[in-house]
């Protein structure tokens, strides 16, 4: 199962949420987060999926806006500068999905420029953006999942 988290109101928070809209308009499925991935986690759960990714906007230090971060959930254990810009610590979020039978999390985070207030995002994050649905698309496709 593929999750996009973000906020549509601060400009690049929206990465998660623009990826996953252009998923289901090609036709795969995808869950929209907006605000956390608390706020879907109970359409997540009676999904029955056993692996998760999720895509969302990420604080990485040292990395540049629009650079996409990859990361395994122990990598996210041993790693403690990635953060999605979202309240709920991702540790917690973690415990409850495997408590609920997620085996496999992984995150894929695009850094954002700007976290202000405001509909627009930047070019750097929509290239980005529009990068992993390609590669997202082409996989799924190629594997039969929508």
């Amino acid at each position: 199962m593929v999750a996009g988290i973000g906020s549509p109101l601060r400009m690049d928070d929206q990465a998660g949420l623009v990826f996953c809209d252009k998923l289901v308009e090609r036709g795969i499925e995808c869950v929209k987060c907006e605000y956390g991935l608390e706020n879907c986690i109970s359409e997540i759960l009676h999904a029955g999926t056993e692996k998760l990714v999720i895509v969302d906007a990420v604080i990485y230090r040292g990395a540049k806006p629009g650079e996409i971060v990859i990361a395994s959930e122990d990598s996210l254990a041993e790693k403690y500068s990635l953060a999605t810009t979202h309240t709920i610590p991702f540790g917690i979020l973690l415990r409850m999905l495997h408590d609920a039978g997620i085996k496999e999390v992984y995150v894929v985070g695009v850094v954002p420029l700007n976290l202000d207030y405001g509909v627009e995002i930047s070019s750097e994050v929509a290239d980005s953006v529009e990068k992993l649905v390609n590669a997202f698309s082409m996989i799924l496709l190629e594997h039969g999942k929508r």
